[in-house]
C-alpha cells in the first residue's frame, strides 16, 4: 500500500512555509526612511477576540490621506489604551506603496491641510454626538 506519512509531512511544511511567507510585514522588517507621515483618524477601536491576544489589545481601524481627494484604510492591532475612535492620529505611509501603513502616535501631522482639518473634525463631531446620545438614553 502506499504511505501517507511523507505526503502528509510534505503538505505540512508546505501549509507552514505558505502561511509565514505570506503575512504582512511589520514595521520593524522595513526601515523608517521609507515612510513619510501622513494624518490620520481612528474609525474604530474595539478589543480583539482572540484569547491569546494581551487583555488590552484593541484593533484599530483608520483612514489616512494620501492626499485631499485619495483617503485610504487599514487596521491594526495595538495594545494601547487611549486608542479610541474619533482620534486624530499620525500614520506612517510607505514612500512606494501607500496602501502599506502603520499607526504613529496620537495627534496632527505638521503638514496638515484646511481640508483634512475640516474632514477630522466632522469625524470628531460626529463620535462626540454618537457619545452624548449614548449618555442621553
Amino acid at each position: 500500500m502506499f504511505d501517507r506519512t511523507p505526503l502528509f509531512i510534505y503538505l505540512v511544511g508546505l501549509l507552514f512555509f505558505t502561511t509565514i511567507s505570506c503575512r504582512e510585514k511589520s514595521f520593524e522588517k522595513y526601515h523608517e526612511n521609507e515612510f513619510y507621515k501622513a494624518q490620520g483618524i481612528i474609525i474604530s477601536a474595539k478589543m480583539t477576540s482572540t484569547i491569546m491576544d494581551n487583555p488590552y489589545m484593541k484593533e484599530i481601524q483608520f483612514e489616512y490621506f494620501i492626499n485631499d481627494s485619495l483617503i485610504l484604510k487599514n487596521s491594526e492591532d495595538l495594545s494601547f489604551m487611549d486608542l479610541e475612535e474619533g482620534i486624530p492620529i499620525e500614520v506612517l505611509v510607505h514612500n512606494e506603496n501607500p496602501e502599506i501603513s502603520f499607526y504613529w502616535r496620537n495627534g496632527f501631522t505638521d503638514s496638515i491641510t484646511a481640508f483634512q482639518v475640516q474632514y477630522v473634525k466632522s469625524k470628531m463631531e460626529k463620535v462626540i454626538s454618537e457619545i452624548g446620545k449614548a449618555t442621553n438614553k
